[in-house]
C-alpha cells in the first residue's frame, strides 16, 4: 500500500516529520518499508511562460520557443504539437536532472541552440501523456518551482500491511491511525449530492441469488456523463499510489477505492440487455472475457455479476470487456458491493489473478461502508464528469451485518500490559480509533464493521498497547506475574545443549521408545527392560533402556542409503524396571558420530572420525555448561572393550563414551566405525551452575616449560597430568598433552608422552630459578610415582 504524505494531511493535522511518522506507524504494527521523496530535488524545474513560437528553419516538426523563466527569456526547441503562445508550462533549466535520470544541458537541434526543455507529464513521471507538453493553470507565478507551485512535493510511504488490517488499505484508514497516534482528529469529507427527480429504482433492479457469497449489493445510476481525461490533481493522486489514469469515470472509482478502501465498478448502462443486476455463481466451464482481453474458463468458485442474461463482471475481482466504460458511454451504472472474503479468495485463486479490488475484498471490506463509497463516487461523477445523479440508491441488503459488541475490563488491561492506565485514558484510545465506548461497570465497546480483526477482549488490549505505545510500557528484565509460566531449569539446559550440538553440525533425531526385546538384550543384557502388557507387535514390546539402540538404528539406515557421514544426537527418555509398580524414567542425552571428520574439499585430505573427535565434542559441551568432567576406564556390552570410558563428575558416573564394538556393528549391519556417548541428562542438569562466576585476568606473566616422559604403554595420560598439577601446588596453571610417540626410540611396551606446562604465580613474576625448582620437583615425582624416565 502506497500512501501519500500530502494526501494524509487532507484528513488529519499532525506535526510529525515523515521519518517520525513512519517510525511511529511501524511501532504501531503498520510497517513502513520505504519512503520515497517526490519533487524535492527538482528545484531547477520551474513554471515558465511561452512568449513567442516560431517554426524551426529546417523542419516543420519542431518549434522554436521563447520562454520566460522568471529571470530571463530562454530559447528552447520543442517538438510537441500543442505549444502555444501565452501558455504556462513546466521548464527544466540547464543543469536539472529529471526523475528518469535525464540531465538537461545546452543543446543544438538542427543548427538551433536550445537552453532547456519544456516537459510533458511522462518526462516528469507524473503521467503517461508524452504526446504533448503539460499546459498549466494560467494563474501560476512564472519562475516558481514547478513542484512547489502545483503542491506536488510529497513523500510516498510504502507500507507492508498484515492481512488482518483491511481498514488500512485506504488513505482514510491510515489517517485514522495517524490521528490516534498523534492525538489529532480525523476529518471526514461531507458528501454533497444533487440528485435529480428520476428514481434509480426505475432504471435498475438488483437480485442476489447467493446472499452468503454477496451479502450486500448497491447500485446508483448517473446520466449524461462526459468521458474525458481526469483533472491533474486526480491523476497525481492515482500516480502517488502507483496506479495509471484511464478516464475520469474509471479514475473516480479508483480514487474512491484508495481514499475509502472500498472497491467500486462502473458499467456502461446501455450495454446491459436487461435493466437489472443479477449476482450468481458461475457455471462450470462457463466462458467470460475480462477487461484484460483474456477469455477465462470459470467454475463454481467464481461469483458473477450479470445483467440477467450474460455476465458483465467477475464479482470483486475484475470487470468484463463487453460492459466497460468507453468514449461513447453516457449513462453509468455504479456498483458498490460487499462480497464474502472466502469466496473472493477462492475465486481469484482458481483464476490465477489478483487485483487491487480482490486484495481488499479478500481481506475484508466494510459491509456498512457500501453506500458511503457509492455516494462519494457519485458526487465526483457529478462534479468531474457532468453527470446527473438519479434519486436514491438501489440497495439489496437482506441480512444486515451488525457491529461486534465486546466487554472490556480496565483492570484486565492493566494486568496484562503491566500498566496503570485510567479507564478514561483507555476510553480515549478506543474512541480515537472510532470505536464506540459506553461506561458501565466495565467498558462496553462497539467495534465498527471496518475492523473485522477485533472480535475479542484481548484484541482491544492489543489496540490499547499499540496506540499507547509499546515504548511507554515499563520494561523488566524478565516476565513475571501469574500469566507467565517460568521456564524450567531442565528446559533451559536442554536448549543450551541442543544449540551447542547443532552449532557443531549435529542433527537432532527423535525415535520410538518401544523397541525389539531380542535386539535390546544383545545391546544391554545387564539391564531388565520394562515390558508392555498389550504390545502392537512383539518387535515393539519393551521400552528402551538405552538411547544407543535407536541411535545405532538411525546410523544404520543412513549408511544403507549411502549417507556415509553421520552426526546425530537425541535427548530422550529411557525406562528402567524397579521393584515398585511404575518404572523409573530417566532423561538421557545420546550422541553418535561416524564417517569423515570434515566434508570433502579439494584443500584438505579426507580423515576418518575417531574417538578423540567425540571426546572433543564432550569437552566443548561441558565447557559450554561450565562443568568439569573426567574419563576413567569403563566397560559396556556394546562398546569396544579397550575403547570404552566412563564419564565422571567427581566420584559420580554420569555417562559412557566409546567406540562401538565390531559385534554390535554387525548386529546393526554397520561396516564403518561408530563412536557413541550416552549421558544421564538429569544428573548433568543438577550440576550445571545457574550463575556464572568470573575471575580477574592474571596480572603476572606465565612461564612455559615442555616435558617428555617415557612411561608404561597402559598408563593413562590423564594420571600424569593430574600428578603434575598436584605437585605444582597452585603454580601450575595449565597442562596440555601435545605428543604421543611409540616407536624405535622408546623401549617395547613403553610410550613417550610430551606435555606443555604453564607456570604462573598470582602474587609476583616468577624467576627462571623458581620455575626450574618447581619443574625439577615435577620430574622427580613423576619418576617416583610412575617409574617414568625423562626423555632427552
Amino acid at each position: 500500500m502506497k500512501v501519500s504524505f500530502r494526501w494524509l494531511k487532507e484528513f488529519v493535522d499532525f506535526d510529525l516529520s515523515v521519518e517520525k511518522l513512519a517510525s511511529r506507524l511501524t511501532d504501531a504494527g503498520l510497517e513502513v518499508e520505504t519512503i520515497t521523496s517526490v519533487g524535492g530535488d527538482l528545484d531547477r524545474v520551474v513554471v515558465g511562460e511561452i512568449k513567442r513560437v516560431s517554426r524551426h528553419p529546417r523542419t516543420d516538426k519542431l518549434s522554436v520557443c521563447e520562454v520566460a523563466d522568471g529571470s530571463e527569456n530562454l530559447q528552447i526547441v520543442c517538438g510537441a504539437p500543442n505549444v502555444k503562445e501565452g501558455a504556462k508550462v513546466p521548464v527544466a533549466l540547464v543543469g536539472a536532472r529529471l526523475p528518469g535520470g535525464t540531465q538537461i544541458t545546452k543543446n543544438t537541434v538542427r543548427g538551433v541552440d536550445s537552453y532547456g526543455m519544456i516537459c510533458s507529464e511522462k518526462e516528469l513521471e507524473l503521467g503517461e501523456d508524452e504526446e504533448g507538453i503539460m499546459i498549466l493553470e494560467a494563474d501560476l507565478k512564472v519562475g516558481e518551482s514547478f513542484f512547489s507551485a502545483l503542491g506536488l512535493e510529497d513523500h510516498i510511504l510504502d507500507m507492508d500491511l498484515t492481512p488482518n488490517r483491511p481498514d488500512c488499505l485506504s488513505i482514510v484508514g491510515v489517517a485514522r491511525e495517524v490521528a490516534a497516534l498523534s492525538g489529532s482528529r480525523l476529518r471526514k469529507r461531507e458528501v454533497r449530492l444533487h440528485e435529480i427527480g428520476e428514481l434509480a429504482q426505475d432504471k435498475v433492479q438488483v437480485e442476489i441469488e447467493d446472499p452468503e457469497a454477496c451479502p450486500r449489493y448497491a447500485a446508483r445510476v448517473i446520466d449524461d456523463v462526459k468521458i474525458a481525461q481526469s483533472p491533474f490533481w486526480l491523476k497525481s493522486k492515482l500516480y502517488s499510489a502507483g496506479m495509471r489514469p484511464i478516464n475520469n469515470v474509471v479514475d473516480i472509482t479508483n480514487l474512491v477505492m484508495l481514499e475509502l478502501g472500498h472497491p467500486l465498478h462502473a458499467f456502461d448502462y446501455k450495454l446491459f440487455r436487461q435493466k437489472k443486476v443479477v449476482v450468481r455463481r458461475a457455471q462450470d466451464e462457463e466462458k467470460f472475457v475480462t477487461l484484460d482481453q483474456i477469455e477465462r474458463t470459470l467454475n463454481r468458485e467464481v461469483l458473477l455479476i450479470t445483467d440477467g442474461t450474460k455476465p458483465v463482471a467477475i464479482g470483486g475481482i475484475m470487470g468484463g470487456l463487453e460492459s466497460e466504460v468507453g468514449p461513447d458511454t453516457k449513462t453509468v451504472l455504479l456498483e458498490s458491493a460487499y462480497f464474502d472474503p472466502r469466496v473472493i479468495r477462492r475465486g481469484r485463486m482458481s483464476l490465477g489473478i489478483s487485483t487491487e479490488s480482490s486484495q481488499r475484498f479478500e481481506r475484508g471490506a466494510d459491509p456498512n461502508g457500501v453506500v458511503d463509497a457509492c455516494d462519494r463516487a457519485a458526487e465526483l461523477l457529478e462534479n468531474l464528469a457532468g453527470g446527473k445523479v438519479l434519486n436514491g440508491v438501489v440497495d439489496n441488503y437482506p441480512s444486515p451485518i451488525y457491529p461486534v459488541q465486546i466487554t472490556l475490563r480496565p483492570k484486565r488491561v492493566n494486568k496484562i500490559l503491566s500498566t496503570k492506565l485510567k479507564p478514561q485514558r483507555i476510553k480515549d484510545i478506543l474512541t480515537s480509533l472510532e470505536l464506540s465506548v459506553k461506561e458501565n461497570r466495565d467498558l462496553e465497546v462497539e467495534v465498527p464493521t471496518f475492523r473485522p480483526d477485533l472480535t475479542r477482549e484481548i484484541d482491544l488490549v492489543e489496540e490499547i498497547a499499540r496506540i499507547h505505545g509499546y515504548g511507554n510500557i515499563e520494561t523488566t528484565l524478565r516476565a513475571g506475574g501469574n500469566l507467565v509460566t517460568e521456564i524450567l531449569w531442565e528446559d533451559e539446559v536442554s536448549r543450551r545443549v541442543k544449540e551447542f550440538l547443532v552449532g557443531r553440525g549435529f542433527f537432532e533425531v527423535m525415535t520410538n521408545n518401544l523397541v525389539d526385546p531380542k535386539m535390546l538384550d544383545k545391546l544391554n543384557p545387564d539391564v531388565t527392560p520394562v515390558r508392555i502388557r498389550n504390545p502392537l507387535s512383539q518387535d515393539l514390546s519393551v521400552l528402551s533402556t538405552t538411547l544407543a539402540y535407536n541411535l545405532l538404528g538411525v546410523v544404520s539406515r543412513n549408511k544403507n542409503r549411502l549417507e556415509r557421514n553421520v552426526r546425530i544426537f537425541e535427548l530422550g527418555k529411557v525406562f528402567l524396571a524397579t521393584r515398585s509398580r511404575l518404572p523409573e524414567e530417566r532423561l538421557h542425552l545420546g550422541i553418535a558420530v561416524s564417517g569423515n571428520r570434515e566434508p570433502r574439499h579439494w584443500e584438505t585430505e579426507e580423515a576418518e572420525t575417531d574417538l578423540f573427535d567425540l571426546k572433543g565434542i564432550l569437552e566443548g559441551l561441558f565447557d559450554h555448561l561450565l562443568l568439569p568432567f573426567e574419563l576413567s576406564p569403563g566397560g559396556n556390552a556394546f562398546l569396544h572393550a579397550d575403547k570404552c570410558f566412563y564419564v565422571q563428575m567427581g566420584d559420580e558416573k554420569v555417562g559412557i563414551l566409546g567406540e562401538v564394538s565390531e559385534k554390535t556393528q554387525d548386529t546393526f549391519g554397520i561396516k564403518d566405525k561408530v563412536f557413541l556417548a550416552e549421558l544421564d541428562f538429569e544428573k548433568l542438569t543438577a550440576r550445571v551452575p545457574k550463575r556464572k562466576e568470573f575471575s580477574s585476568l592474571p596480572k603476572f606473566p606465565p612461564v612455559d616449560r615442555d616435558i617428555a616422559m617415557v612411561v608404561d604403554e597402559a598408563l593413562l595420560s590423564k594420571m600424569i597430568g593430574d600428578k603434575i598439577k598436584e605437585v605444582g601446588a597452585g603454580m601450575v596453571e595449565e597442562v596440555a598433552l601435545f605428543d604421543v610417540y611409540k616407536g624405535k626410540q622408546v623401549p617395547a611396551g613403553k610410550k613417550s608422552l610430551a606435555y606443555s606446562i604453564r607456570y604462573r604465580s598470582q602474587e609476583k613474576t616468577l624467576t627462571d630459578e623458581e620455575v626450574d625448582r618447581i619443574h625439577q620437583k615435577v620430574i622427580s615425582e613423576l619418576e617416583k610415582s610412575f617409574d617414568a624416565t625423562l626423555r632427552e
